[in-house]
Order: structure tokens, then C-alpha cells, then sequence
């Protein structure tokens, strides 16, 4: 349970971000007003593509924190396969997973009468998953050099005191 619940609370809220009510012509004027109140009401002259921005960047890193959720739970729970497997095993399924969950939300949001589904938005959360993925693989890369190059040091270490005797 604990492995998987943060992603069907994470799935949730997809499913609540995903009604008429947080369509983009309900967002719009309490974001603006925002925007303005930040940066003044010149700033907000190129609102639209301003909007259009916020949106989509929400969908790469929504999806892309959705995958590497999905990467915590296939990670724990495949904990007795090897290292390399597990990995490939993790990354893979998060991603597809997100494509999964991405697609299903895109057609729901077809069926709604204010919102589109739109494949090009599945895309944005897939490169979104991609990305965030490739920086989680990057970082756990670091970790494990760091990893070995202190285990080097340590065996390094060790014979110049083996010898001795107090």
C-alpha cells in the first residue's frame, strides 16, 4: 500500500484537475489577475500566450513528477531484481505508465464540453516523463560514482594500517 498510493493520490489529482471547472476559459482570469498583481497590468499584454505557457508547462511537469512517482513504486517493487534490470524495468514502466494515465486524461477531457483532448498534450507529458526521468538517471549515476570513488578511497586506506599493531 505504501508503494503505491502516492500514485493513485497522484492519478487523482489528475482526475480532479481534469473537470470543466479547471478548463482553460475558468483558469484564465484568476491567473491573469495574478500575473497582474505581480507584475503589473502591462505585463499582462501578451496574456494568451502567457496562459498558454503556464498550461503547458504545467503538463510537462505534472506528468514528469507523475513518472518519477511511478519510478518509486516499480523501484520498490522490484527490490530482488538486478540493479541494471530494475532500472530499465522502473524507467520504462513509468514512462509507459504516464502515457497511459496522459492518454486516458486527454480523452476524457474530449468528452467534456469546454475542454480538448488533444494527442499533442500526451506527447508534452511524455517528453515531460522522459526528461524528468533522464535527470533522476543522472542523479542516481552521481550517487553511485560517489558511491564507488569512497569505497575506493576507504580500500585504499586500509593497508597502509593493516600492518601495524598498537
Amino acid at each position: 500500500m505504501r508503494t503505491w498510493l502516492p500514485v493513485l493520490a497522484f492519478t487523482m489529482v489528475f482526475a480532479v484537475e481534469s473537470t470543466p471547472y479547471l478548463g482553460a476559459d475558468r483558469t484564465s482570469a484568476p491567473l491573469q489577475r495574478i500575473a497582474e498583481a505581480v507584475f503589473g497590468y502591462n505585463a499582462c499584454v501578451h496574456w494568451d500566450m502567457i496562459h498558454h505557457i503556464i498550461r503547458k508547462t504545467g503538463h510537462f511537469m505534472g506528468f514528469g513528477i507523475f513518472s518519477l512517482i511511478c519510478f518509486r513504486s516499480f523501484w520498490m517493487t522490484w527490490q530482488n531484481v538486478a540493479r541494471h534490470l530494475r532500472q530499465l524495468l522502473a524507467y520504462g514502466l513509468a514512462i509507459l505508465a504516464t502515457f497511459l494515465v496522459a492518454g486516458a486524461d486527454e480523452f476524457h477531457q474530449s468528452l467534456l464540453p469546454n475542454r480538448t483532448g488533444q494527442f499533442s498534450d500526451v506527447l508534452l507529458d511524455c517528453c515531460g516523463a522522459a526528461t524528468l526521468c533522464f535527470v533522476l538517471f543522472l542523479g542516481m549515476q552521481a550517487v553511485e560514482g560517489l558511491k564507488k570513488a569512497r569505497a575506493r578511497t576507504s580500500s585504499n586506506l586500509e593497508p597502509a594500517y593493516a600492518g601495524t599493531t598498537a
